[in-house]
């Protein structure tokens, strides 16, 4: 005779930046196994394919995750968690260093526990910008946010050791297509050095208008506030992205 298999909830949840609508299913002991082991190794990347291999679990592959944006990834992921192993995060907090206690504890070393709600947390595109820049008169480019694989690409690389060459390949990559007047030429008819040739043509201003989207990119944003146990001063601490709301 057969084990008996437990049923599971479904829910559905909203892309924040396609409004699709995906069911899901909350993650299981085997795929909760995945994420504990990915939070041992303590690597983005394996916290990355982490995410990515319980998501498509739990949407069981209906979800295609190569044309989300990474605050896409993470909204859903938190979202989950929450219907998983329930709404209620628990974080140990150290204090703020701009934070001056009291005199008598202006030295002190103190955390705080913070009890976050999945709910709550939101993404947050206060900085976002247009999507179409117009680099002329009649020429510019309709951009895409970094796509999941995309990040997963770049991993390793951070402000302090990107080169030239990790930002034009980011930008290429956000390139949906260029505008000249009527005619559109659509970046997946050319070739990644025709690309970068386009992008090394334009002016230092019209370049920072593509970084200027790219670096508005919404994120996954929540302010706590922080309070001393011993003198019950407070500060707000802004969390930012997945990273921030896992111990």
């Amino acid at each position: 005779m057969a084990l008996p298999k437990v049923k599971t909830p479904t829910y559905e949840l909203k892309i924040p930046s396609t409004g699709q609508k995906v069911k899901y299913r909350p993650f299981l002991v085997k795929e909760e196994k995945i994420l504990l082991m990915a939070l041992e190794d303590g690597s983005t990347t394996a916290m990355l394919k982490a995410m990515k291999d319980i998501i498509t679990a739990c949407t069981e592959g209906e979800l295609k995750l190569k044309g989300l944006a990474p605050f896409d990834m993470e909204y859903f992921f938190l979202q989950l968690r929450g219907k998983s192993v329930g709404d209620a995060i628990d974080l140990s907090l150290n204090k703020p260093a701009r934070l001056i206690c009291g005199e008598k504890n202006k030295d002190c070393n103190e955390t705080c526990l913070v009890k976050i709600n999945t709910d709550d947390v939101k993404v947050d595109s206060s900085n976002a910008k247009d999507s179409r820049v117009q680099l002329t008169d009649d020429i510019g480019v309709k951009l895409h946010y970094p796509q999941f694989e995309t990040i997963q690409k770049m991993q390793g690389i951070t402000e302090d050791n990107a080169t030239t060459d990790d930002l034009f390949k980011v930008i290429t990559e956000c390139i949906e297509y260029i505008w000249e007047g009527d005619e559109i030429h659509k970046t997946k008819d050319y070739v990644k050095d025709e690309l970068i040739e386009f992008v090394e043509s334009l002016s230092s201003g019209q370049f920072t208008k593509i970084k200027d989207f790219i670096e508005g990119m919404p994120t996954l944003k929540h302010t706590v506030t922080w309070k001393c146990s011993k003198c019950d001063k407070t500060a707000p601490i802004v969390l930012e992205g997945i990273d921030a709301f896992f111990e």
